[in-house]
């Protein structure tokens, strides 16, 4: 407007100058220095409007007859000609011709019209808003029209899109499907949705009168009430919650919430809060947690219990006696009167055992029939008293529905003060004396330190024996080998530790491995174990026989070695045995410690060794740790295969190992095959490999050779023929595609949907994707179904026009929609066959997280905005030159002249003379530091005087991390300065009528 009536001035007084020469015709000389005067005067006005900013325009009879620099930019002209003798009509936008023929009709009969919003057509063709307005001048002696003009055209962009992110964050809110609600900083409820009033019972009314903490269960108010000041005291940060809500019914929810602070001009003000109902999930994982840690019949804690009191050094040794308990002749209650009875009979016996102890000890169900109880502040005679106790306890009739069983418990006791110096030689000790307490007839008990080992192996003995057996070579290995149930043939063999003991014959592994563990010389006995076997393999590999894998099980020892990849590692490059031929056995309970297996197993498979758990299924390995294990096979234990047939649970439970397996594209091998039925079981359900005495026992590396063609013969000779065993894997491979691509389907983060029409309706026929439950929805409401019946009828609609679009053959049609606060882009594309369409596929990404970006930006730019026309700080954005970009309302208020007057300008002219030969030197250290810089400068004022400011420098780096502009945020600092002057005069004792002169 300031530039509009400036022009207006300028015509005015030309025409005034205008009458004065006319008038004052006598003067000559006069005239002559007028007219002159004039023209000066007119060639500066005109250069003004040449380099206004604002577009500028002058027509006659409404054909354009001036336009300067700005106006023709504006409107896409190259040059002065395109514009002039055009028809304002002509640029006008036709919906808004109207209203600017009944403005000019005004300004035509002197009236004075307000500033206008029109909608101009460039050269170029674009639409533009242009805020102008007009007024009557004289141009080359003739009345003309004058219009000033601004392009606002990207405001009006900016303004459209923030109206539609107000929109859709009303949306977000009140149809987000968690609750969301704001409270004050007093911790009162401002806002809340429906969802709010679904979680607590009470409406959003109700929630207004309420603060947050009358909701909160008592135990949880005081970590909530912390949070909640985390939220909105200095600074503020996100926070994340969980705490039980008490609802308006009196129940109570668990709710998971993250609040953040609200801040508005540079303060908090408040907090929103967004809440999920975790209550099931709650319940969910406690039940999950109870039945991972206890064992599921008898509620007792179960092994991983214990391994992980151990792991956590929870159970002490001090005066502790360990009972290691195994129910006599449960086998045969179980293979007599059933699997439902013995389990009938384990709870009855876990409830009396509950019933012998004392409230302090410990008792949980190691696996099959047998318990550990620890007996605390225990000496040997209250462990006495335990065990004839339980004895009692247990040898008392059952009775099992109508009849009643018999059985005794045999027990095995160690004690911390003789037995060992850690809880699980404990345990272990109590464990050899339990089968000692069996071999002395049952229903007894045996004290470790009490045994007599007559004809037994004392450890002791054993230990000391087992060290001369490595230094005199007794140990030896034998092979057993691993068939390949599909071809018949032997594509390995397992390596097996055999111990020849001069006098004392065979030593079972049973006997000394137990003993090698705890002694620690499993390590020097595994690490010979290796290279024996390798070298091996490497020796038959050299002598022309089919490269086949070698396996060597890993002691729980061994594995937790901190040198096991260094040792195989070694092994491997001394024996120049390719990794890929040797395979490494661990067994489910070596993986307790997930971290370090995980680690562990990682490393060794990065030598390029194979990896497989043996004996799978005697253990608790969660299924969730097995996924990220990265193991090559598992080994169904042979307890499984010996009863196929006669086992129904035993039959499931290999078929589900393989079925898992192979879903977790790991190899199957099954030990124990020991006939020909068992053969054929495991290959009707596809089993990979095997291995038992049906092939063969473990033998020596000269007799496997002999024995190797008869051993590939026994597949084709008695499992099934190869023409049925074929045909059976290549139904698996493609059921294993088939999944494999659904899996891919599933995993992906978006939504793919098919669908044909049918009747006249479109209706759905297939859909996968993670965003189908993002936006809650399941298959079952898609599939079979058209658009109307899961979204509202009106998006339906809109919807099945664009299906029509695509089903008629139409391609690259993409639209974007919002369900259930989620935005998504879909894009269709017709599938055609023989020229016709069959069907459509509709792929959806999920970008809601663009969306909400969009709204971010919005409202960081609102709120920059609000900040900079409040703050009273001097706030300058500037170009490399010092040429001034945008300048505060605070400089108006502060220096006393309108933002205009800086803007476009360079700011240096208004620095104090001293100030200003500092400043290029700072700009290029901004510019070469990228760092901020703080100064002090004195600037000018409107009255002439100038004030100082205390300044940040912040440099804006590009994409390319170079600087783009400097914002400088100066605060006025001259009163303190004065007051400062003041209070250090006064400290001098300087007059007090010199104080007044410090302050002006």
């Amino acid at each position: 407007m300031e530039v509009i009536f400036v022009f207006t001035l300028i015509i005015l007084f030309l025409i005034i100058a205008g009458k004065y020469i006319t008038v004052s015709v006598r003067d000559v000389t006069k005239r002559k220095q007028t007219e002159r005067e004039l023209i000066e005067s007119e060639h500066r006005y005109r250069s003004l409007v040449e380099v206004s900013p604002k577009a500028i325009l002058v027509f006659q009879e409404n054909h354009i007859v001036f336009a300067n620099q700005a106006a023709m930019k504006l409107f896409g002209a190259a040059n002065e000609q395109d514009l002039f003798g055009k028809s304002i009509f002509e640029l006008i936008h036709v919906e808004d011709r109207v209203e600017l023929i009944n403005n000019l009709t005004r300004l035509s009969k002197q009236e004075n019209v307000a500033i206008r919003e029109y909608r101009f057509h460039t050269l170029d063709g674009r639409t533009i808003f242009v805020e102008a307005v007009g007024t009557n001048i004289m141009f080359s002696g003739k009345p003309a029209l004058m219009a000033v003009g601004n392009d606002i055209t990207e405001n009006k962009r900016l303004q459209q899109q923030i109206k539609m992110s107000e929109q859709r964050y009303k949306s977000l809110f009140d149809y987000h499907s968690d609750a969301v609600y704001s409270l004050d900083l007093e911790g009162r409820f401002t806002s809340a949705n429906s969802v709010c009033e679904t979680l607590s019972g009470y409406s959003p009314e109700e929630l207004l009168d309420k603060n947050f903490s009358e909701l909160i269960y008592e135990e949880d108010l005081e970590k909530t009430i912390r949070i909640f000041h985390l939220t909105i005291q200095d600074g503020g940060s996100q926070q994340k919650n969980q705490f039980r809500l008490k609802r308006k019914t009196g129940e109570f929810i668990n709710l998971d919430t993250t609040t953040i602070p609200i801040i508005v001009d540079g303060q908090i003000v408040g907090m929103y809060g967004i809440a999920k109902d975790i209550t099931e999930q709650i319940r969910n994982e406690e039940m999950v947690q109870h039945l991972a840690y206890h064992d599921y019949l008898t509620g007792l804690p179960n092994r991983n219990m214990l391994n992980a009191l151990l792991t956590n050094g929870a159970i002490t040794i001090e005066n502790l006696a360990v009972l290691f308990i195994d129910l006599d002749r449960f086998k045969i209650v179980n293979d007599t009167l059933g699997h439902s009875m013995g389990d009938q009979l384990l709870k009855k016996v876990a409830k009396r055992l509950k019933a012998s102890l004392s409230d302090k000890d410990l008792i949980f169900r190691q696996g099959g029939d047998e318990f550990i109880v620890f007996l605390k502040e225990t000496d040997r005679e209250r462990a006495d008293m335990i065990a004839n106790r339980i004895l009692d306890a247990l040898s008392t009739p059952f009775k099992l529905n109508t009849t009643e069983v018999f059985t005794s418990p045999s027990i095995g006791i160690s004690l911390s003060q003789e037995d060992g110096d850690t809880v699980e030689i404990l345990i272990k000790h109590a464990d050899f004396a339990m089968y000692q307490a069996k071999k002395a007839g049952k229903k007894t008990y045996r004290f470790y330190s009490c045994i007599q080992y007559d004809g037994d192996f004392n450890p002791l003995t054993l230990e000391m024996e087992l060290h001369q057996a490595v230094k005199k070579s007794e140990l030896f290995l034998e092979y057993q080998p691993k068939v390949n149930l599909k071809t018949g043939k032997m594509f390995g063999a397992e390596a097996l530790l055999r111990w020849n003991h001069p006098k004392w014959g065979m030593v079972s592994p049973v006997n000394f491995i137990p003993v090698a563990e705890e002694s620690g010389l499993i390590n020097p006995i595994g690490e010979w174990v290796l290279r024996q076997a390798c070298t091996q393999n490497k020796k038959w590999q050299v002598n022309g026989f089919p490269p086949m894998v070698i396996s060597v099980n890993l002691s729980a020892r061994q594995f937790s070695h901190a040198s096991i990849v260094a040792t195989v590692e070694k092994v491997l490059n001394e024996t120049e045995l390719a990794p890929q031929y040797l395979e490494l056995e661990i067994t489910e309970s070596m993986t307790i410690d997930i971290e370090h297996t995980i680690s562990t197993l990682h490393e060794l498979k990065r030598l390029g060794v194979l990896i497989s758990i043996d004996d799978f299924g005697t253990g608790f390995s969660s299924l969730n740790y097995l996924k990220q294990f990265p193991v090559d096979t598992l080994k169904i234990d042979q307890s499984f295969v010996r009863e196929l047939l006669n086992n129904n649970n035993d039959d499931t439970i290999v078929k589900t190992i393989i079925s898992m397996a192979h879903h977790l594209q790991l190899k199957v091998v099954a030990e124990g095959i020991e006939t020909r039925e068992q053969l054929v079981f495991l290959q009707q359900h596809l089993c990979d490999e095997g291995q038992g005495y049906f092939f063969s026992k473990p033998v020596s590396a000269e007799d496997l050779i002999k024995a190797w063609t008869r051993i590939e013969q026994l597949v084709k000779e008695f499992g099934i023929s190869q023409d049925v065993n074929d045909r059976m894997w290549a139904e698996e491979a493609y059921r294993i595609t088939q999944q494999e691509l659904q899996d891919t389907m599933s995993r992906q983060q978006g939504l793919t949907l098919k669908f044909k029409q049918i009747d006249g309706r479109f209706i759905h026929t297939w859909c996968e994707g993670s965003l189908l439950y993002k936006i809650g929805l399941t298959k079952d409401r898609i599939v079979g179904k058209d658009l109307g019946e899961f979204i509202p009828q009106k998006q339906a609609e809109e919807k099945a026009k664009i299906y029509k679009r695509a089903w008629d053959g139409e391609e690259n049609l993409s639209y974007e929609a919002e369900i259930n606060g989620v935005y998504y882009l879909a894009a269709l594309s017709p599938i055609k066959r023989g020229g016709k369409v069959v069907e459509v596929i509709v792929s959806c990404i999920d970008i809601t997280p663009l969306k909400e970006t969009e709204k971010a930006l919005r409202d960081s730019l609102e709120l920059y905005r609000l900040m900079a026309e409040n703050m009273t700080d001097l706030i300058t954005i500037f170009d490399l030159t010092g040429r001034i970009i945008y300048a505060s309302p605070s400089h108006s208020t502060i220096l006393g002249l309108p933002t205009s007057y800086y803007e476009g300008r360079t700011f240096l002219s208004d620095l104090d003379p001293e100030d200003q030969a500092d400043f290029p030197a700072i700009m290029n250290e901004i510019t070469e530091r990228k760092q901020p810089y703080h100064l002090k400068f004195r600037m000018s004022v409107n009255d002439g005087s100038y004030k100082l400011f205390k300044t940040m420098l912040t440099p804006i780096l590009d994409k390319d991390g170079e600087v783009k502009h400097i914002i400088g945020v100066a605060r006025d600092i001259t009163d303190m300065k004065k007051a400062e002057a003041l209070a250090w005069a006064i400290g001098k004792g300087i007059h007090s009528q010199s104080h007044q002169a410090l302050l002006s």
